[in-house]
């Protein structure tokens, strides 16, 4: 049997808490007269009177039953990597636009500056073509890595589930 197969109920009972109702049981951790002190759900158990808390992967571990532990241990790890990985993935390919996007404003900017005493320069025409051809996809693409609409383009916040979702895709 593993913690899976188990409710809190059964968990605490195991323990040797003495179960009062659906949701309340002796505590075992505190003296004197503890009738009732222990506030249970279905995955987690509070005693309101010295503070233990617990849930059923930790109280199943306590009990011997720690397989499930462990399985559920290395699958919390491996979600927690591939999220990791994503994140990591989404930072920089963020400051990547935004190091292009600044890069290629600054060069407007300096056009603009070129061709106030020169309107004929073709080098600085260029400078600002680039920059406003690509401005649009440059910040909706920072916009939906950033979960948010905040420039003109981008018609609706992107979600974290969106953005992992094609990240995941992309990456297999």
């Amino acid at each position: 049997m593993t913690a899976a197969d188990l409710d809190m109920r059964q968990v605490l009972s195991r323990v040797g808490f003495r179960i009062r109702g659906n949701s309340r049981a002796d505590c075992i951790y505190c003296s004197g007269s503890s009738r009732g002190t222990v506030a249970f759900t279905s995955e987690v158990a509070f005693c309101h009177r010295c503070h233990w808390t617990a849930n059923t992967i930790k109280l199943a571990r306590n009990l011997g039953l720690s397989t499930h532990y462990t399985a559920e241990a290395r699958r919390r790890a491996a979600l927690n990597r591939e999220v990791d990985d994503f994140d990591e993935w989404r930072t920089a390919r963020s400051w990547e636009l935004i190091d292009l996007y600044r890069r290629r404003a600054r060069s407007a900017l300096l056009a603009e500056d070129v061709l106030r005493g020169d309107p004929e320069n073709e080098q600085a025409w260029d400078a600002l073509a680039r920059f406003y051809h690509r401005e649009r996809t440059l910040l909706t693409a920072i916009d939906w890595l950033s979960f948010t609409k905040a420039s003109n383009w981008l018609e609706e916040d992107s979600t974290p589930s969106e953005v992992f979702d094609v990240w995941r895709s992309r990456a297999a």
